[in-house]
């Protein structure tokens, strides 16, 4: 085992520095600087120093009633000598918000909580800077219901961009201020598009010359180009510039995330960003390729939440967090249910992970949708697609999750289901999302097998499907994952299952497997059951090449004001106790919220997956009691060629292959001593885990 932790700890510490060394924070050319020194109310009376990303249900969000109302901000400018453009870059605040300037101007409203929204103070010496801001539940705003809290504040970054009277306006083309189109790569050739808008705020027409530059990993120039540009008084003009490239190196996933870089210089001005080259394709039989290639994509959900932090991630956070992706092995992510901060996407560019994100309509779409909350649909996709636009990561848009008629039977706030107007809404927000982006896939996420009215007629590139065999429904039917499935896929084509995964409290353990249920009061999430959910679906998903991407729900614990299970724990499965630090979870993450305990699933899906690290788990290892004498089987994770196992110190069991379809799954037939007992599990590189066990008291 020691071994196992030093290969993990020199793997998640040569990650975490590569992010460090080549991601930065707080100085970015495409967003400016960061706006520092914010304080914090809630009744504008008493007011407090905050650092920025910051949400105020920071601590009260894993509660029953986590502050739902109005919160504000405020933050002193500095005087400026800027003579150009300038803009206050707002990234995310929750859940709309109000800016206004020296406690009189207000500058604009802003509806939606995770994306990007752009202030002009052109011109302007304002003092102080106001944000007034919400999270209440609003019926012209998505999400109006989820399985996951609406916090409010400013949880993302907010920047200060300062520009020359001649600039790249950030108001079309998102805060990276320019849009890179691959818009037909081959092995061959890149055919591409630039674009960028050239804003003049002075009073003067303006000629400039424009320098546009594609830069390979290392910093050379490949391609170049200049125009002459002219652009009369307070105006903009769009600029384009098509390039092909020949001989691309490929953004190939995990492989080998090549990135290049476009730069475009006007006068004193840069915007700059990182491009992927890659082509792509999903079969309704085969899957997904990547590059030419058949590339199973393979991977988690993630929401972006941490405790006594909720969704106000900063970069070290992030960099923890997808160091302990890049640890777990997957190729795909999706970022659910809402765009995640830009960094998080940044990051997956250069790990090769691909990505599906995706806007906030959730579980409501019913009979009293009103004119606002439609367009609010079309402007929080607007902003999406316009700020990621860059990410080659990106490679799926996601418009809905879950419209379903238990979601409005649940929640109760917009009428029945109509089914027939989510066909028809769906149709329309396809065809605008693909012409704001005609290069990418753009789907949806279904949990009725699309057996809701009119669904088998919804209009997408692919149908994703939410499925809780053996944790909702069918409980112990693991196998009817793949029934289901096979069935969408016959229907709709284009297949991908989007959540699947059962509670699972770590600290919850039974060695009496008929006890492994569900109880009336849905407090018993027993790991062991947890780990054969798993086990049976990571096996249906490895016999179905269909799939062409799979994403268990979900990564990390979360929290979720409505929910109160998986409160009860147990070392032996016959002593149990509530444990109140529990309530208010989603717990079907394969590690808890505070990314302190690894569950055993982690193990099952990093031995699949991560093919760099050998690695050995025995599972059950925190139930710490069996009775003396008794026969069980013990499962093993491991990517290892064979095992050997041993009892204190004896070889009592070994296996050259296990016939599971994932190949990670080794099962033992051990018998417990009538003392303290030890197994231990060795590959013949000597990679080892070990557990201690202890007899029950009679």
């Amino acid at each position: 085992m020691k071994k196992l932790l030093l290969l993990l700890f020199t793997s998640v510490f040569a990650v975490s520095n590569l992010f460090a060394d080549n991601s930065d924070w707080t100085d970015r050319p495409y967003t400016g600087k960061p706006v520092p020194h914010w304080t914090f109310s809630k009744d504008r009376m008493n007011w407090e120093e905050v650092t920025i990303p910051h949400s105020y249900n920071n601590i009260d969000g894993q509660s029953k009633s986590y502050y739902r109302g109005e919160a504000y901000y405020r933050t002193s400018l500095p005087a400026s000598k800027c003579k150009g453009a300038r803009y206050l870059i707002f990234e995310g605040v929750g859940q709309s918000a109000y800016v206004i300037a020296d406690g009189k101007d207000t500058l604009c409203y802003h509806s939606g909580a995770y994306t990007p929204f752009y202030v002009d103070i052109t011109g302007k010496n304002y003092k102080q800077i106001e944000v007034a801001c919400e999270n209440t539940q609003n019926l012209d705003r998505i999400p109006l219901t989820s399985d996951f809290n609406k916090n409010g504040g400013i949880h993302y970054p907010v920047w200060m961009l300062e520009c020359p009277e001649v600039h790249f306006s950030p108001k079309k083309y998102g805060f990276y201020r320019l849009h890179v189109s691959p818009m037909t790569v081959t092995d061959e050739m890149a055919v591409a598009q630039a674009k960028t808008v050239v804003s003049n705020v002075s009073t003067k027409p303006k000629k400039s010359v424009v320098e546009w530059t594609l830069l390979d990993a290392e910093g050379k120039t490949v391609l170049a180009h200049k125009e002459k540009v002219s652009v009369p008084a307070s105006s903009e003009k769009e600029l384009t510039w098509d390039f092909n490239l020949t001989n691309p190196h490929l953004w190939n996933g995990l492989t080998d995330p090549y990135l290049y870089k476009v730069v475009v210089i006007v006068g004193k001005d840069t915007a700059e960003t990182e491009a992927g080259f890659r082509y792509f394709r999903m079969d309704p039989e085969k899957g997904f390729f990547l590059n030419g290639k058949s590339y199973p994509l393979r991977g988690v959900a993630m929401h972006q939440d941490l405790f006594k932090k909720a969704t106000a991630l900063d970069k070290s956070d992030f960099d923890r967090d997808y160091a302990i992706v890049r640890e777990l092995g997957c190729n795909f992510l999706r970022l659910a249910h809402y765009p995640h901060n830009d960094y998080a996407f940044r990051l997956c560019d250069r790990m090769g992970i691909v990505v599906q994100t995706e806007i906030p309509w959730v579980n409501n779409c019913g009979t009293e949708m009103s004119e606002a909350y439609v367009q609010n649909i079309y402007d929080q996709m607007t902003e999406m697609v316009s700020s990621l636009y860059n990410h080659p990561s990106i490679v799926f848009w996601g418009m809905w999750n879950e419209l379903d008629k238990w979601g409005h039977t649940r929640y109760n706030v917009q009428g029945l289901l109509d089914e027939r107007r989510v066909v028809d809404e769906t149709a329309r927000l396809y065809d605008f999302t693909k012409a704001l982006d005609p290069y990418r896939l753009i789907g949806l996420t279904d949990d009725s097998i699309f057996e809701n009215n009119h669904y088998s007629e919804l209009k997408a590139d692919y149908y994703s499907e939410n499925r809780y065999h053996g944790w909702y429904y069918n409980y112990g039917r693991f196998e009817k994952m793949s029934v289901a499935m096979k069935k969408i896929n016959a229907k709709m084509g284009i297949t991908n299952l989007a959540e699947y995964g059962p509670g699972v409290n770590p600290f919850c353990h039974t060695w009496k497997n008929e006890d492994i249920k569900r109880d009336k009061t849905d407090s018993l999430h027993f790991e062991e059951y947890g780990n054969r959910f798993h086990e049976s679906h990571a096996a249906q998903i490895a016999e179905a090449p269909y799939l062409n991407f799979t994403s268990l729900w979900v990564l990390f614990d979360f929290p979720v004001a409505e929910r109160e299970e998986g409160i009860i724990d147990s070392e032996d499965g016959i002593n149990f106790s509530v444990a109140p630090e529990r309530k208010y979870l989603n717990d079907k993450g394969i590690i808890t919220r505070d990314r302190k305990v690894y569950k055993d699933v982690f193990y099952l899906y990093k031995s699949w997956w991560n093919k760099d690290v050998e690695t050995v788990y025995i599972t059950a290892r925190r139930l710490k009691y069996r009775p003396a004498n008794q026969e069980f089987e013990m499962t093993v994770y491991s990517n290892a060629p064979s095992l050997k196992i041993y009892c204190n110190g004896v070889e009592v069991a070994q296996a050259t292959k296990t016939e599971e379809p994932t190949g990670v799954v080794w099962k033992f037939n051990v018998k417990m001593g009538t003392g303290p007992t030890v197994f231990k599990a060795v590959s013949p590189n000597g990679i080892s885990d070990e557990i201690e066990i202890l007899p029950l008291q009679d």
